[in-house]
């Protein structure tokens, strides 16, 4: 799931077949969330209904989020909230991930920790050391990855979780960030996700030809499975060229492409914003 190879996950979860209880629900709980990331999210509204597990209903609830108007999407943190509150689910071990993973969409870093930061799965664990390090909490985050090679210091996301924490703290680590993406690379394929995050290692390290030819297969890849050039492939692609000091009418192409494929991605936003704020300066100056 953390390499971002979800038709991976949908073809082996359909081939496991059904299930029985909670490993039934933890088998849809993948497939689902794979769809979500995906994009799939009519087939979501479809399979899953009011008679679902609640694990469940809240990755439909996350689904609904994503594709609604802002009155909705208020109305599905307000469902979320009421069943976080509620406290039938606190011993539910998918539950606290699923829901972090829909504040986390709605901006609500806070509220995600909360029900994450203690928790005793390497995914809760992946998860909050991902919102750690995006508030710049090397230190808590490494105290979370000490837990994580204490459980299984072998597992993938636990490899993982080492990369971004490396990534993060820059240079020599960054070379330790390069070898274990690399290393997954060779023993699980490409995905594009691995990619941009090889390619950010080789911009780190100023190696901007080599992060190009790794971003332009992450865009190859895209195209073959036939789904859109991810965001990161695009804002990746944009500060690898600024720093090799191509044509900025180059740059600007690839920007209207990001800006036409995701028009409410974050960082599409913050661009509008501070473009404005540099009109009404000019005004102000006048």
């Amino acid at each position: 799931f953390y390499f971002g190879q979800y038709d991976a996950i949908v073809k082996e979860a359909k081939t496991l077949g059904t299930l029985s209880g909670a490993t039934e629900t933890a088998r849809l709980a993948y497939l689902y969330r794979a769809h979500v990331v995906m994009g799939n999210h009519s087939l979501v509204a479809q399979e899953i209904n009011k008679n679902s597990p609640t694990v469940l209903q809240v990755i439909q609830l996350h689904s609904t989020y994503l594709t609604s108007s802002e009155d909705q999407k208020a109305m599905a943190l307000e469902k979320l909230n009421e069943i976080v509150e509620d406290g039938s689910m606190a011993s539910d071990k998918t539950f606290p991930l699923i829901a972090a993973e829909m504040y986390l969409a709605a901006g609500k870093k806070k509220e995600a920790l909360k029900l994450i930061y203690n928790g005793s799965t390497l995914d809760m664990m992946g998860l909050t050391v991902q919102i750690l390090l995006g508030e710049n909490r090397v230190d808590l985050a490494q105290q979370i990855l000490k837990k994580m090679i204490q459980i299984e210091e072998d597992d993938t996301l636990t490899q993982l979780a080492g990369a971004w924490i490396n990534l993060v703290q820059g240079g020599t680590k960054v070379s330790e960030a390069l070898d274990t993406y690399q290393d997954l690379q060779e023993k699980f394929g490409s995905s594009i996700t691995l990619l941009n995050s090889i390619a950010v290692c080789q911009i780190k390290q100023s190696q901007y030809v080599e992060a190009l030819s790794s971003l332009g297969a992450a865009r190859d890849l895209a195209l073959k499975s036939k789904t859109k050039i991810s965001p990161d492939t695009y804002i990746n692609t944009m500060i690898c060229l600024q720093h090799m000091r191509k044509a900025p009418e180059t740059i600007q192409r690839l920007s209207s492409d990001f800006q036409k494929s995701s028009p409410n991605h974050p960082w599409i936003v913050k661009q509008k914003e501070m473009l404005q704020a540099i009109e009404k300066s000019k005004k102000t100056y006048k």
